[in-house]
This record gives structure tokens, sequence and C-alpha cells, in this order.
């Protein structure tokens, strides 16, 4: 298959949104690159928070510096992967270990 798991291109943060419902800042953002023969995409998990404080992750996918608007897919060494990069982003890990004591 030749697939590689490399190092993401860094995007600054933090950097707006906005959304129809609401702005904010991206404060955090942990991130992958996949290449696959001549393809590259990068997972991300991102820390959003909201002009009104309010804070939620977002599951994404970019093409270099372009956000893409399709569902993020992961095969699940790119998921290990990806959470890997998320355990260094102090604020992502609390909140994915936070939901991830419900799984059973």
């Amino acid at each position: 298959m030749g697939k590689k798991i490399l190092p993401a291109t860094k995007r600054a943060i933090p950097r707006p949104f906005s959304f129809e419902w609401g702005n904010g800042q991206v404060v955090e953002e942990a991130s992958i690159k996949v290449q696959m023969n001549q393809h590259s995409w990068e997972p991300a998990v991102q820390l959003l928070r909201f002009d009104n404080g309010t804070e939620t992750l977002r599951f994404c996918v970019f093409h270099g510096k372009q956000f893409s608007r399709m569902p993020l897919l992961t095969s699940p060494d790119e998921l290990d992967a990806l959470f890997e990069e998320a355990s260094k982003h102090p604020q992502i890990r609390t909140r994915l270990m936070k939901s991830a004591s419900r799984l059973r």
C-alpha cells in the first residue's frame, strides 16, 4: 500500500473560525499527515472556543493548509497516531480522556 504517517503541516494557533451559529478561535490542534502514493491528507482534532466561551472538539481533515469539508475517515493505525499526537496537546488530551473513560 505504501502508506506513511508523518508530522503534519504547522498551522497558526490561535486562528479564527466562523459558523452560521457562532464564531471563535481554534485554540489547540493535533494533526498528522498521511501519505499514500501521490496523495496526502491530514486528519486533525481541534479544540474550538466560541466567542461566548463554550468549547467543542472538531474531528476534521486538511489537504495541506486547505480545510476539507469531507468527513474524517481514519484507519486504526491513523487513529492511533492521531491520538498519540493529541496526547501532546493538554486541553485536547483532557477532553478525549474524559470522554474515553465512558467507553466500556
